[in-house]
């Protein structure tokens, strides 16, 4: 054979495999490029829930300070709650804008869910810290009518008057505890879709949330109250968002 033609058909043998493996090197390019993409969004996912979820704690504790020096005012904690979301919703117009954001996220969470975008629970001081250490004669001008829990001298309190076995201690009843569940909206439409295919328990407040693709945050903490508390629970109304004692249902009082 002519080696013109011999040439020829080297170059065909020759051409034919890298093409193959140009197509091969293009799917193996392409598979990694989806899974760093879709790690780089999973971690972008995660530091929004963990930004969004450092800010809630804060706030809660915002929340906490103010119920702890006005005798447990829900209108006080809720006002200083939302007061420290504020930040989450800045904006370049002003103080009077980001409470316009603030609120429209929040109404945006309120129509996905069906329910408040947020709720604390006032665990302590409970009934029964009223019950057994509410000071009669003891009257507090801003909560006119309601029993309250003397907060001065407690270490005398207590050794006046022990608790019995498995009782609160005066301790107990002057302190503050709060356990806030928010609801948080995945930025990945994807994840919204899997948390509402493992929403199963619809009955409570955060099934309920979590079916509807949003996800439930949990901060609980304590804090000492600085003020007398007042049983602010026999109230016929709170403020939105407040509930007195543990409620995990979707509709709570």
């Amino acid at each position: 054979m002519p080696a013109p033609d011999c040439a020829a058909m080297t170059a065909f043998f020759l051409v034919l495999p890298l093409r193959r493996q140009s197509g091969a090197a293009a799917i193996e390019f392409a598979v990694a490029a989806a899974i760093v993409l879709l790690l780089g969004l999973l971690a972008l996912e995660a530091a929004h829930w963990q930004g969004t979820r450092q800010m809630i704690h804060l706030a809660l504790i915002e929340a906490a300070r103010a119920g702890a020096t006005t005798h447990g005012d829900p209108a006080r904690m809720r006002t200083s709650f939302l007061q420290a979301l504020l930040p989450r919703d800045a904006s370049a117009q002003g103080l009077a804008d980001a409470r316009r954001r603030q609120a429209s996220r929040l109404a945006e969470l309120a129509a996905i869910a069906g329910t408040p975008p947020w709720r604390i629970e006032v665990l302590l001081p409970d009934e029964r810290s009223f019950r057994d250490h509410a000071r009669p004669g003891l009257h507090i001008a801003a909560a006119a009518g309601l029993r309250a829990i003397d907060n001065d001298y407690q270490d005398l309190q207590h050794a006046r008057r022990p608790p019995p076995p498995g009782g609160q201690s005066i301790f107990q009843a002057n302190t503050l505890k709060l356990r806030l569940t928010y609801l948080h909206k995945p930025l990945l439409p994807p994840l919204r879709a899997l948390l509402g295919l493992l929403g199963r328990n619809t009955d409570s407040y955060a099934g309920h949330a979590q079916a509807r693709g949003l996800l439930p945050l949990r901060v609980e903490l304590e804090m000492e109250m600085q003020s007398h508390p007042a049983e602010w629970a026999r109230r016929a109304r709170h403020p939105a968002g407040i509930v007195y004692g543990e409620c995990r249902s979707v509709r709570c009082g």
